[in-house]
């Protein structure tokens, strides 16, 4: 991070017209294959210039895939971690060197997957959602998956969707972990990786977007609660089966009211409509 805030960096950037992101920007942990690398795939390279001429400051961390949990555990950290162990509200493992670890605004992997153990990880749903929960509660900021696929080409992705394995591998196992957002960057074109550059354009706003969501106070952020009503006109509205609807939205309601959040006449009147 030094090297990358530092003026020499600043003059190298402008004398090479290379478009920086302000160095007071979001920063963003990227998780990227380290074998990309190792095989030349510029779509790394393109990656991080869009983020830099998106404002936002990219963090890329190159893994073998395998050891994606222990970068989170021990070389990242957030602003909300570092005040909890601060405070002693959150406790930390023994790796945890806040003083060397980069402090981050998201972190978004490319690789999917579960969190623990990667591709070489089990691929039994949930077998390790613990471990990866308590790593991403500590630090508290958004996980977003994104990533080209690997096993579709671009044209196969836009006429038939994300299929299959890859569709497992980039929603199923990291929404078990607690990612949030995943969006699709692009796929293959003959035997490369290529982005397509509006997807790319997606993410850094869905990334701006979250990271001010964490900066608006919670009785100023907009929420949409959306209940099962099918079929139409029939009085199924908020019906589920063998789930009390109404009853957990009532605890919902509450629970954002004590947290600070704008729930209008609920607040004092639950019966309120």
């Amino acid at each position: 991070m030094e090297w990358r805030l530092s003026p020499a960096t600043s003059n190298l950037a402008k004398q090479r017209k290379f478009k920086l992101a302000p160095n007071d920007s979001p920063r963003i942990a990227l998780l990227l294959y380290r074998k990309h690398v190792i095989t030349n795939q510029r779509y790394i390279q393109d990656l991080i210039t869009y983020f830099e001429s998106e404002g936002l400051l990219p963090i890329p961390v190159f893994i073998n895939g395998v050891e994606a949990h222990t970068i989170v555990r021990d070389w990242l950290t957030s602003q909300h971690e570092i005040e909890g162990v601060s405070h002693g509200t959150i406790v930390r493992d023994s790796t945890y060197k806040p003083n060397e670890a980069t402090c981050v605004d998201a972190i978004v992997s490319t690789i999917g997957f579960p969190l623990v153990g990667g591709p070489a990880g089990s691929m039994e749903a949930g077998r390790n959602v613990d471990v990866a929960a308590a790593l991403l509660e500590s630090m508290d900021v958004p996980y977003v998956v994104a990533s080209p696929l690997l096993l579709q080409s671009i044209p196969m992705w836009q006429s038939n969707g994300v299929l299959g394995l890859q569709s497992v591998v980039l929603y199923s196992l990291p929404e078990l972990d607690g990612a949030i957002d995943t969006v699709v960057l692009g796929g293959l074109v003959g035997d490369k990786i290529a982005l397509v550059p509006e997807r790319v354009r997606k993410v850094c706003s869905r990334l701006r977007g979250w990271v001010n969501l964490r900066k608006t106070p919670p009785a100023e952020r907009k929420i949409s609660v959306m209940l099962y009503g099918f079929p139409p006109n029939v009085g199924a509205v908020g019906t589920a089966a063998l789930l009390d609807v109404p009853n957990s939205l009532e605890q919902l309601l509450k629970r954002l009211h004590e947290e600070g959040y704008n729930v209008g006449d609920f607040a004092t009147d639950p019966d309120a409509s």
